[in-house]
């Protein structure tokens, strides 16, 4: 998918829990809503806030006396007080001297609701860039525009048309629900209320001319209220912020999901067309939210689903899951989709077995899932549901029952409440009296399964979380290394020899070799390196040299060396009229069970991303690189290397040892060092890492480094090297 870069955030604040007015906006005392009128939008957004709203609250309309029987004001500047939130509500081209005219009088901050700005065309994306500097210059937050409010249900603040005026509130909870897409996201809000999630906080971002969704967050993560974040959105306009962000989520053991648009090339477009939106790389985003532990939802229902696990605040201390069912095909079914998300349904131990069949008929099963039949007796299901959910072999329970009735329900209850496990009921018909108890109902078992697949991945994230520190640059080695890359001055990439010496700075081990400029030195180095060698021609026109024959394998002795040499010198000559070749580099020719590949690529919206998979030509064969954002820790770094491949390259007999995943892991830290330390590097190709018993070199690699000749990034790109 093409990437687009995201405009820079310039002046943003990095601590926006702290930032100047953005309390005062979301928890006002005071609001004035300029636009309130007797009908339409205007009416909706002032009669929610007359109706819920415990502050004092002022109609702003210069052609009405009152509205709602309220008293109004010709313009802000007749305001008895400086409000903390102005909601606004005119024509867009109104709209910016509008909040000039806050921002002088120190109101807190502004909610501008209209629409017809970037997402319009250039004089509306004019006029809300006028807003976005002054929201940074004068410390005057704004969300908007373009989106349709927030509700702070702890305040009973509706500053929204999201939910009619006359509609029942939301029973504050420990949801907290943000949306880019004002529309969507009240879709999602009545799908999230609908499905049983107790939502306190809800808030649209829309174009995002200064609080956008990761600078939203960094506020609301921080509420002692919000326990679990929904999200959707369709562009990260402030990277750096929403990785602070995910990270404290971690720190604090609150969960954030989300749901990204913008994930395809065509819906990067569409992303682009609704609210001016930046899509960036959907492999990238994928990393991102592994590494940090951002849970991804594949749908809005499943987004629900997931909130309903998470928002009882409970969490998996394992992977195991008891499951209880009267149907061995329904066992075997939710086995399968345990397994599909990542779960387990271990046999039981057997003194728990035993204490189980003795409830159950003799035909029915107790190890797990635990099958009592058709033929149950009723009056057994509490014992035998207490008997799974006591037991050490399981971290949660998934009873599946046809039919809730009182008894049924009343014993779930009362085992829910005598248990700290997680537990989701899978239901035939919808059980609301499990719901309102606040236990996590579902009519599909699947749509269980993976929501304790997700409460699984995000307890075990808990229990591994680290943050990564930036490590403190080594300036020795910082100039030994701007030596290296400026010798030759600026050229469209750094030759293999010079790339080599640059990483070998950074712990990678590379192959032995020297450059020479004649046959006979060649035969020379061939002799003083020993064995068998290859040549590799230099030059700045020839980025990749198996492509272009600069290659010669696998040659032995003086003749064969020096022949070597001139052939192929000739043959290039000829191939490349004109071409300045900068040497040949005669290297060690290294064995290889395993050939592995590491780059680096700085990615427009989360900086640079490293990158570790299978290598030499199977990288364009077989591809799934598995990427890490710098810093990253050298844990971190070893689990990339085991997730190549899915897993299966440490587990195969030719694979990766232990030792072997080390020392690529070690390959991988040094590339994240020179990826901070080396900002004007904009990429990095090391392929392949030949792999062989104690043996590892880093045998081709390319660096291309800005200031080159202009597009000199995208042709080096144009193919990997290799030998």
């Amino acid at each position: 998918m093409e990437q687009q870069t995201a405009a820079p955030e310039a002046g943003a604040p990095s601590d926006l829990a702290s930032q100047v007015g953005v309390e005062r906006l979301f928890a006002p005392e005071s609001v004035a809503v300029v636009g309130a009128s007797e009908q339409g939008l205007g009416h909706m957004v002032f009669a929610n806030l007359l109706r819920d709203f415990p502050g004092t609250l002022y109609p702003v309309n210069p052609r009405r006396p009152e509205v709602l029987g309220v008293k109004a004001y010709p313009t802000v500047d007749d305001l008895p007080e400086a409000v903390d939130m102005a909601v606004i509500l005119v024509p867009a081209l109104q709209v910016p001297d509008i909040v000039e005219r806050c921002a002088a009088r120190g109101i807190g901050g502004a909610l501008v609701l209209a629409a017809g700005f970037a997402e319009a065309g250039p004089e509306g994306k004019a006029a809300q860039e006028r807003m976005t500097n002054l929201a940074r210059t004068s410390a005057f937050p704004i969300i908007g525009p373009n989106c349709n409010g927030f509700m702070n249900g702890y305040r009973t603040t509706l500053a929204t048309f999201a939910i009619p005026p006359t509609s029942d509130r939301p029973t504050p909870g420990p949801i907290a629900l943000i949306s880019q897409s004002g529309g969507f996201g009240a879709y999602i809000m009545e799908k999230a209320v609908v499905g049983g999630l107790q939502v306190g906080w809800y808030l649209s971002t829309g174009n995002e001319a200064d609080m956008n969704v990761a600078r939203s967050l960094a506020y609301l993560i921080e509420r002692p209220e919000v326990k679990v974040v929904l999200s959707f959105f369709e562009a990260i306009r402030s990277p750096e912020v929403f990785l602070q962000v995910v990270s404290r989520a971690a720190e604090l053991g609150k969960p954030i999901m989300a749901v990204k648009a913008g994930r395809t090339s065509e819906g990067a477009r569409a992303a682009v067309s609704h609210t001016a939106s930046i899509a960036g790389s959907s492999e990238v985003y994928d990393a991102v939210c592994r590494q940090y532990g951002l849970l991804q939802a594949g749908s809005v229902e499943e987004m629900v689903d997931f909130g309903l696990a998470f928002q009882t605040g409970r969490r998996m201390s394992g992977r195991r899951v008891g499951v209880l069912t009267a149907s061995g095909g329904a066992g075997a079914l939710m086995a399968d989709a345990a397994e599909m998300a990542g779960l387990t349904v271990p046999p039981l131990p057997q003194p728990d077995q035993d204490k189980l069949a003795a409830l159950m008929p003799s035909f029915a099963s107790a190890a797990n899932p635990v099958d009592h039949t058709g033929a149950f007796n009723p009056a057994n299901f509490e014992p035998v549901l207490d008997g799974l959910t006591q037991s050490s072999g399981v971290d949660a329970v998934l009873p599946l029952v046809w039919v809730i009735r009182d008894a049924e329900a009343d014993a779930v209850k009362r085992i829910y409440a005598a248990t700290d496990k997680p537990m989701a009921v899978a239901v035939t018909i919808a059980a609301p009296v499990l719901a309102e108890g606040g236990i996590p109902t579902y009519s599909d078992p699947a749509r269980a399964v993976r929501a304790l697949g997700a409460l699984a991945r995000h307890s075990a994230m808990l229990r591994a979380h680290e943050r990564a520190p930036v490590p403190a640059p080594d300036p020795d080695r910082v100039s030994r290394v701007r030596q290296l890359l400026a010798k030759d001055g600026p050229r469209p990439f750094v030759l293999e020899s010079v790339a080599k010496q640059v990483l070998a700075e950074y712990g990678v081990p590379v192959s032995r070799e020297t450059v020479v400029g004649s046959a006979a030195e060649a035969a020379a180095a061939a002799e003083q390196i020993g064995g068998r060698v290859a040549l590799k021609l230099l030059s700045y026109r020839l980025p990749h040299k198996s492509d272009s024959g600069a290659l010669r394998l696998g040659l032995s002795g003086e003749a064969a060396v020096r022949g070597g040499y001139e052939d192929m010198v000739r043959d290039i000559s000829a191939a490349f009229p004109g071409i300045e070749i900068e040497g040949v580099l005669v290297q060690e020719m290294v064995p290889a069970s395993v050939e592995i590949s590491c780059g680096l690529q700085r990615d427009p919206v989360f900086g640079p991303m490293v990158a570790v998979g299978l290598g030499g030509t199977l990288i364009e064969i077989v591809g799934g690189a598995v990427l890490l954002r710098a810093p990253f820790t050298h844990r971190q770094a070893r689990e990339a290397v085991d997730l190549i491949c899915d897993r299966r390259l440490g587990r195969a007999s030719r694979g990766l040892s232990q030792a072997q995943a080390e020392i690529i892991a070690g390959v991988l830290t040094g590339v994240g060092a020179l990826a901070l330390e080396l900002l004007e590097v904009e990429s990095v190709d090391i392929n392949p890492i030949r792999v062989d018993g104690d043996v590892i070199r880093a045998v081709d690699a390319l660096i291309v480094v800005a200031g080159g000749p202009a597009g000199a990034a995208d042709a080096v790109a144009a193919g990997a090297a290799s030998t």
